[in-house]
């Protein structure tokens, strides 16, 4: 065996975050490993499609070791001891200490409450973003149906009413981009 072999069967017994998404409309499915960017296979069943991802990532890592780039670590192997070290401007130290005293609490405790309050604010800054996103596409879609129903019935004479079912369908085909597709 060649050392690029050993190497890549090497990595490939590290566990690596290995996706399956099911397609609905085709029935297809497709693995994908979350660490190596672009490594995607796809197959007829769940079986298929990790078989032909195992030959994708190999095939991948034998690529990156040929440009000897770095492959990636695991995710799972990834530990978080809950430690940090943290350098701080002296000034930005003596406030954060003075808030803390005042607040009867540790620094190292304001520093967390801190940085909660933050993680908070940008979780609820991306619902909040999501929500908006969604109404906005729900009010253009209406706003184009409307027309569409105008536009129809306008065109039709004034003794005959158009009656006419639409059915709307959101889609999301890749990686968030969101089509509409209208059925009359």
């Amino acid at each position: 065996m060649t050392k690029t072999i050993k190497m890549t069967e090497k990595y490939l017994k590290e566990p690596y975050s290995r996706v399956l998404i099911p397609d609905e409309e085709s029935g297809t499915y497709t693995a994908v490993i979350l660490e190596f960017p672009g490594c995607i296979a796809q197959g007829d069943t769940p079986q298929e499609a990790y078989e032909n991802l195992e030959e994708a990532a190999k095939d991948w890592i034998a690529a990156a070791l040929d440009l000897k780039q770095e492959i990636p670590s695991p995710s799972q192997s990834l530990s978080f001891g809950g430690k940090i070290l943290l350098r701080l401007p002296k000034s930005l130290h003596r406030r954060l200490t003075l808030i803390a005293e005042r607040e009867g609490i540790s620094l190292n405790q304001f520093i967390v409450s801190a940085l909660a309050e933050k993680v908070g604010a940008f979780t609820l800054y991306d619902q909040l973003t999501k929500k908006l996103d969604k109404k906005m596409s729900e009010v253009s879609i209406n706003t184009a149906v409307n027309t569409f129903i105008t536009y129809q019935a306008n065109r039709t004479s004034s003794d005959a009413m158009l009656i006419q079912h639409i059915e709307i369908k959101e889609a999301e085909p890749y990686a968030g981009d969101k089509k509409y597709i209208v059925y009359s």
